[in-house]
C-alpha cells in the first residue's frame, strides 16, 4: 500500500470505528490491510501505540459530534447547537493534524498538514 504512515494509521483508526459501531462488513478487508501495513511498521520500531489511541480517541468524538448531523437532524438540533459542533469539529480536526504531524516528526516518513488560511490552523 503506497500511503504515508500517518494517513494509514487516521484511516485505519477511522476503518475500526465504523467496523464497531455500524459493522459495515464490508470494511473488514479493508481494516486488515491497514492492519497489516500498521504491523510492518511495528516490527520496524517505527510506531508508538499512543498515536493510534490518540487519532481512534479524536476520530470517535469527531463521529460523536457529527453523528445528527449525518442524519439530518440540524432542525432537531437547532442552529445554535449546529455551529457549536462544527467549531468543537475544527478543534478537534487540529488536534488530529497535530498527532499526524508528530507522527511524521517522530518517523521522517510521510510529510506535514499545513494549513494555509484555514480556520483549523
Amino acid at each position: 500500500m503506497e500511503m504515508p504512515l500517518p494517513e494509514i494509521i487516521d484511516r485505519f483508526t477511522i476503518c475500526k470505528l465504523k467496523l464497531e459501531r455500524i459493522g459495515e462488513k464490508h470494511l473488514e478487508n479493508e481494516y486488515n490491510v491497514y492492519l497489516e501495513e500498521i504491523n510492518k511498521f511495528k516490527k520496524k520500531g517505527l510506531i508508538m501505540e499512543g498515536w493510534i489511541k490518540e487519532l481512534y480517541d479524536l476520530n470517535g468524538k469527531i463521529w460523536d459530534l457529527e453523528n445528527d448531523i449525518r442524519k439530518g437532524k440540524e432542525g432537531e438540533l437547532g442552529l445554535e447547537e449546529v455551529g457549536r459542533r462544527a467549531i468543537k469539529i475544527r478543534e478537534l480536526n487540529k488536534l488530529r493534524v497535530s498527532v499526524k504531524n508528530r507522527i511524521v516528526e517522530g518517523t521522517g516518513l510521510g510529510f506535514k498538514d499545513i494549513k494555509m488560511n484555514h480556520a483549523s490552523q
